[in-house]
């Protein structure tokens, strides 16, 4: 190849056209106008735990993402564009970029406190409450084997056997809600 061809050909490989993306700033404003969010809901964001609707991981249905289309470029009024400066600012965390609503704009940091290194394709499929609730769950598993293999001190029998029960039941319905997680991200 002559030194022309390598020329014309660097100068075709540069003017590759990439996709556009839409801005942080695009997606949380969007969020904004579609959900009509007011002031409160950084004061909200304060404490996200409120965000979760299902606490316990055994009774939680696995949720889809709800789809929301970015708006290609962001055009705010005033106090739209002050909070959605105040959100971005008071959530900072890798993962609101995938949020699709305010319900997960508010989890997201907690998302993230508790598993930093989610991938970018669980962060686009499941809800974050599902995914906070997985992660949970993968804690608590863990934390209930050890208690299982550690066997606690019981003062009776009947007492021991029943507790062993509860651990065993509980196991079950953590690992089931966590298989169904794991199937519904392979889909």
């Amino acid at each position: 190849m002559g030194i022309l061809e390598q020329i014309k050909s660097d100068r075709a490989r540069k003017k590759k056209k990439e996709p556009f993306r839409s801005t942080l700033f695009d997606r949380i404003s969007g969020l904004v106008k579609e959900y009509r969010l007011e002031e409160s809901f950084v004061e909200k964001c304060e404490s996200p735990e409120g965000f979760l609707t299902e606490r316990k991981a055994e009774v939680a249905r696995v949720r889809k993402k709800q789809p929301f289309r970015i708006p290609l470029f962001s055009l705010a009024e005033q106090k739209e564009y002050e909070l959605t400066l105040a959100i971005i600012d008071k959530m900072n965390n890798p993962y609101l970029e995938f949020a699709q609503s305010p319900e997960e704009i508010g989890l997201s940091r907690l998302l993230f406190d508790l598993n930093p290194a989610l991938g970018k394709e669980k962060l686009e499929r499941c809800h974050f409450e599902t995914l906070l609730l997985y992660e949970q769950a993968k804690i608590t598993v863990r934390e209930l084997n050890y208690s299982r293999e550690k066997g606690l001190e019981k003062e009776s029998l009947e007492e021991e056997r029943t507790t062993q029960e509860s651990l065993q039941t509980r196991l079950k319905q953590l690992q089931n809600f966590m298989a169904e997680v794991e199937e519904s991200q392979e889909r």
